[in-house]
């Protein structure tokens, strides 16, 4: 049940980027502890069009496929939802104009950026980092025994939230090129979609075969 808030309640809102190539059980973990621990009234996730980080490493499908996807894994939690303005963007996909953006729309919100601890380090290279971090809050989530990350976060006066999931995308696709199953790492709606439209799968008929029956 969604909590009743307050008259005169700040709407406090998440923001959770990645490139979701694809989503995984790991990240609606994270955002469903990161909704209870910080109290936030609702997450939105920003599917990024290419991480200004990773410019040599763009997603391996498309930005149709992967936003589809992302809506098929929320389905059913109404304090979730997909946000395709990084989509729709030309460039890299820079967190100060996606917050520029989202102020504009949403006047009065008070966003908080859900990062994960094993980018701490990298943090300091974002663009803009500085006026970033004086439009919104920052919180960590608890992925990484790094412990100068962690003493970053705290020089900074992040929140933490404690979390650990040991998925990743990275993981994910390996498996289904391998042709192992993915069955208990993504929800059914992705998992079916990924057969479908036959992604990251193997070229091998018979090896997609394979990760079809295990999926």
């Amino acid at each position: 049940m969604i909590q009743q808030r307050a008259p005169g309640h700040v709407e406090r809102v998440g923001l959770l980027g990645g490139t979701f190539d694809p989503v995984h059980l790991g990240h609606l973990l994270v955002a469903q502890t990161a909704l209870e621990e910080l109290n936030l009234d609702r997450i939105i996730f920003l599917p990024a069009a290419v991480s200004p980080l990773k410019t040599n490493q763009p997603p391996l499908v498309s930005a149709t496929d992967r936003l589809a996807m992302l809506w098929l894994a929320l389905e059913g939690e109404a304090r979730f939802s997909a946000d395709d303005r990084e989509l729709r963007r030309n460039g890299p996909s820079y967190a100060i104009d996606t917050v520029h953006s989202l102020l504009n729309d949403y006047p009065g919100v008070r966003f908080l950026y859900l990062i994960g601890a094993d980018q701490m380090h990298l943090l300091p290279r974002w663009h803009r980092i500085e006026e970033l971090r004086n439009l919104v809050d920052f919180a960590v989530f608890d992925r990484s025994s790094d412990v100068g990350s962690f003493a970053l976060g705290k020089e900074w006066g992040f929140e933490f939230v404690h979390r650990r999931i040991d998925i990743s995308s990275t993981e994910i696709r390996e498996r289904l090129a391998k042709g192992l199953s993915v069955r208990y790492i993504l929800t059914p709606t992705v998992r079916n979609y990924i057969m479908t439209h036959q992604l990251y799968l193997p070229p091998s008929p018979s090896r997609a075969s394979s990760a079809d029956d295990q999926a």
